[in-house]
This record gives C-alpha cells, sequence and structure tokens, in this order.
C-alpha cells in the first residue's frame, strides 16, 4: 500500500470521528448483507457477527505484572493499554478480547488441550523467544473455544461471518504474524464466498481479519537475528482486509533487527507501513515515566494513531470517553501538551527523503548525528540525561569514561530489567555517547586488516552521512534540542549484553530478504 513518515499527533475529536466511522461501517456492512440477493429464508433467521480481538505484547512485557506495582511505576505497552480499551461483551455487542504476555513473562492457559499450557519465564524467552510457540497453539485454540464453546456448534450456523483483529508489538507482532498465517493455513479454506474457517464438526463459517496493528515487529527466535520455527513465515496474508505497522526510526541494536511488512522492495496492496521518531519502545511502549531522564508519552502518539486506525477499520474498541479513566489516562495527549510543539517542530526539521523505508530512516539518523554533535562542540554532553541531569552529581558526570564496545554475552544472560537508579542510568548514557564521540575519528578515516597491516580504506556512504551529519554547522534548533534531549530514549545505553553502538545500522528483514536501514555495510570499530 505505502510507507511514510509519522503524520501529526491525532486530537480526541478526531478519535470520537473515527470511532463513528468505524460503527457506520460495521452496522452498513450487516445492513448490506441483509438487504443483499441472498435467499429470503436466509434474511430472516437470526445472525449472530462475533467479533474477536487478539493481543499478543512484546518480548518483557506482561500487563498483569505491571498492575500489581504502584500506578507510577508501571510501564505498559502500547498493546496493553489497546488491550484495556478494547470491549469485552459477548453477549451484548458480540465482542470478546483475549491477551497474551510477552515471551521472557509468565503465562499460563487455563486449559490443557494446549501442552505444555504454562512458561514459566526468564531468560530463555527473553533471549531466545522461548514459551512463543506454546501461546500460539494457545491463541489458536482459544479462537476455535470461543466459536466452538462459548459461543457453540449450534451457533455457528447462525454466524454470516466471524471478524478477527490482531495487535502485537516486537516478538509479540511477530506472534501475531504467525498466529494469522498458521490459521488461515491449518484451520481455513478458500472458497468462492471468501476466507471459510473450518469447524471441527464440519461446520463451517466466514472469516474477515479485518484489521492487523503491528508495532515494531522483531522476530529473533532461537537467537539474535534469527527466522527459526515459529518466526519463519511473517509475510502478510492476502486475506488480511488491512495491516499497519509502526516501525522504529531510532532503533539501531542488532539483536533487534526490522522485520517490515514489505516483500523484497514492494508493499502488498494491504499493508501501510509508517516511520516514527523514538526506539523500540518508544513506539510500542514500555518504558516507566522518568527512565533516563525522559518522560514515556512519546509512545502515545503512535498509541493513539493505532486507536484511531483500528477504530475506523471498524475493531471493536470503546470510545474515548468511555474508557475507564485509570486507562484513559495513559492514552491521553492534551492538544496543548508541550510534546505535541516539540515532535511538530522536529518532524518539520528532518530532510526531505525518498519514499522507501530505508531513506525514511536515514533522515532521522542524520537529524540524530547533528544533534549529538552540536552538544559535543558545545560541551554539553550532559544534555544526553534530559531530566536525570538534575539528580546526579556534576563531578561523577564528567568522570564518566566512554564505555568499551559491548561484548557478546549468551542471550540466556540478556538483562531485561531497567535500571531504577538515577546515577547508574546516568552513567550508561554518558559513557555511550562519549563511544560515539571517541569513535568518530575511526569513521572519518576508516582502516582496515591486511594480513600484518592496517591499511586505509575508502569511506562507505554510511559512514559519509555520519562524517557529513557530524560536521554540518551547528544550527539551534530547540525543538529538535528539546525533543532528543527529553522523549527519544537511548536503547544501546541501557543494552549492555550484546555488541550494539550508536553508530550501527539496523537490519531490516523483508520477507526473508536482509536489508540495512542505510543500505551499505556497518562502519569501522575502533579497537578497546
Amino acid at each position: 500500500m505505502s510507507i511514510k513518515q509519522a503524520g501529526t499527533p491525532i486530537t480526541d475529536e478526531q478519535l470520537g470521528s473515527a470511532h463513528r466511522q468505524g460503527a457506520m461501517t460495521r452496522t452498513s456492512e450487516q445492513w448490506a448483507w441483509c438487504t443483499s440477493g441472498v435467499d429470503p429464508k436466509e434474511r430472516v433467521k437470526c445472525r449472530i457477527y462475533p467479533k474477536l480481538s487478539f493481543f499478543f505484547d512484546g518480548t518483557g512485557n506482561n500487563l498483569w505484572q505491571e498492575l500489581r506495582k504502584p500506578v507510577e511505576e508501571r510501564a505498559l505497552s502500547n498493546v496493553a493499554k489497546l488491550y484495556q480499551a478494547a470491549i469485552e461483551d459477548k453477549d451484548g455487542q458480540e465482542a470478546v478480547r483475549r491477551y497474551f504476555p510477552g515471551v521472557g513473562t509468565p503465562y499460563r492457559y487455563p486449559y490443557s488441550n494446549v501442552s505444555p499450557n504454562e512458561d514459566k519465564g526468564g531468560v530463555l524467552g527473553l533471549g531466545f523467544g522461548a514459551g512463543g510457540d506454546m501461546r500460539l497453539e494457545a491463541a489458536l485454540f482459544e479462537f476455535r473455544r470461543l466459536l466452538e464453546a462459548e459461543w457453540s456448534s449450534g451457533a455457528i450456523r447462525h454466524m454470516a461471518w466471524v471478524t478477527l483483529s490482531v495487535f502485537g508489538f516486537s516478538r509479540g507482532a511477530t506472534l501475531a504474524r504467525a498466529f494469522v498465517r498458521r490459521l488461515i493455513e491449518e484451520h481455513c479454506e478458500h472458497t468462492p464466498d471468501g476466507l471459510m474457517w473450518k469447524g471441527t464438526h464440519g461446520d463451517r463459517v466466514r472469516l474477515r481479519i479485518v484489521f492487523m496493528g503491528l508495532f515494531d515487529t522483531v522476530a529473533s527466535v532461537g537467537g539474535p537475528g534469527l527466522h527459526m520455527a515459529w518466526g519463519s513465515e511473517l509475510a502478510i496474508p492476502k486475506d488480511v482486509e488491512r495491516c499497519v505497522h509502526f516501525v522504529s526510526a531510532h532503533e539501531v541494536r542488532q539483536a533487534f533487527p526490522l522485520d517490515s511488512v514489505r516483500v523484497g522492495k514492494s508493499y502488498p496492496s494491504n499493508c501501510e507501513e509508517i516511520v516514527y521518531p523514538g526506539v523500540h519502545s518508544d513506539v510500542g511502549g514500555g518504558y516507566f515515566d522518568g527512565f533516563q531522564g525522559r518522560s514515556n508519552q512519546l509512545s502515545r502518539i503512535p498509541l493513539r494513531h493505532m486507536y484511531g486506525e483500528a477504530l475506523k477499520s471498524g475493531v471493536m474498541l470503546q470510545r474515548f470517553q468511555d474508557i475507564k479513566l485509570e486507562d484513559r489516562d495513559e492514552m491521553t495527549l492534551p492538544n496543548d501538551s508541550p510534546l505535541i510543539a516539540k515532535y511538530s517542530g522536529y518532524m518539520d526539521a528532518l530532510p526531505e527523503s525518498e519514499d522507501s523505508l530505508e531513506s525514511l530512516i536515514q533522515a532521522h539518523r542524520i537529524v540524530h548525528f547533528q544533534w549529538r554533535s552540536a552538544i559535543t562542540r558545545a560541551r554539553q554532553d550532559t544534555r544526553v540525561l534530559g531530566a536525570l541531569y538534575r539528580q546526579v552529581d556534576p563531578a561523577m558526570c564528567a568522570a564518566v569514561p566512554a564505555s568499551n564496545n559491548h561484548k557478546t554475552c549468551s542471550p540466556k544472560g540478556w538483562k531485561y530489567e531497567l535500571p531504577r537508579r538515577p546515577d547508574e542510568q546516568a552513567k550508561q548514557l554518558l559513557a555511550e555517547h562519549r563511544r560515539l564521540v571517541r569513535q568518530i575519528p575511526f569513521i572519518r578515516a576508516p582502516m582496515e586488516r591486511q594480513g600484518d597491516m592496517e591499511i586505509a580504506r575508502q569511506r562507505t556512504a554510511y559512514e559519509d552521512l555520519i562524517i557529513a551529519a557530524w560536521d554540518a554547522p551547528a544550527e539551534h534548533h530547540e525543538h529538535i534540542e528539546a525533543f532528543l534531549a527529553e522523549n527519544v530514549h537511548d536503547s544501546v545505553a541501557h543494552f549492555t549484553d550484546w555488541p550494539c553502538s550508536l553508530f550501527d545500522q539496523r537490519g531490516i528483514f523483508c520477507d526473508r530478504s536482509k536489508y540495512l536501514a542505510n543500505v551499505q555495510q556497518q562502519p569501522a570499530t575502533a579497537v578497546t
């Protein structure tokens, strides 16, 4: 369908309009069926329209665990927030929602039909995606159980169609894509009347997959960057009526390559991909407020956009004003919020780029390197601390050395628990920025080893991009400076267990084909 940069934040009034549009769409579709050329005897029968919504959370994200924490310490993902906004009213509005916590966290499916039916979470899930297959089997069985047990086989004969909406973040987005593919391939058949779900007792009912809402898909199943087992087939089927995928412009960790919905160099007609500023969890949510001296409200911009897109597609989500106040507070973004001015100013300042995923991401990288160069030349690198600067000792900040290159650690040893102490967060942020500064001379004049000798080589296009951005004349842009310092997190700084750096490129998978976000090979790496 298309690829583009993120747009302006959506207002509460626009969300209300999206809700009305979706409700009208559902009503008109049902009315059109009743007044079509269907046998009159069929038209007078009682008709049921089940509306199912499945939510797959990201690695390490678990709504139930977060809700046990004090409100000020909670770190909910956007998938969890959308689940809270979903309608659960089987007997009234024929709407049912189901939530699957992220791999690496505890999850127990309450029925023994899935074996094993419990995952205790832990390092294998965090590093390798273990537990994903169990969640996938649970979701497939739950879909069948809802129709055949919650409604009953007898009710299936009265179903005009079943609508399904699916949401996912990170490895949860991978699970969402795998779930839809397996549901279609193993439990459905294509007929002249459309996609038909096959019941256990020979029943057939039309299945409409009306919406897929994905946040920054990362597979890494079986290990970083791998697509083993349930993560092997991720292309969006043509049976999906609409798929919207929000991707991160600032994520560069090598262990978190993006799985685009693009196939090769083109997009399927049912898919739309949108590039958002911020790292992985700035797009999909999951940082607690104040982490790294930054607000976590940036993730509300893609959250509200996804909420609006889902509403327009007829997904059974509550009207904004009807959401429980405590949950609505997690989605609120007033029109006069300072974030909106900073975000809009930043987006307006992005350099023009071609309409490709790589080029759109590259525009953000240019501005990011320019900002880090500017604060370095102004001897104000403590700006990377955001609001942390007021909480830590200036002498400690001055003494922080550049970090060493991250060493390879088995994914079994990855730490996903974010540091809570301000001084620890500050040391990580400063060390990573200073490592980038130390690296610039090596990127400017790269060398390569030939035998026992170090030989100068020509810079790659990506290295040229870094140096051009770094050397660009310093222009003070208040919104860019404030936006990057106060809202965009540094995921490299807190991810110390796998090789990654601020000057890396992010890997992009497009239906098994791998690209780099900035096309060329990695820049030279200093020996430390």
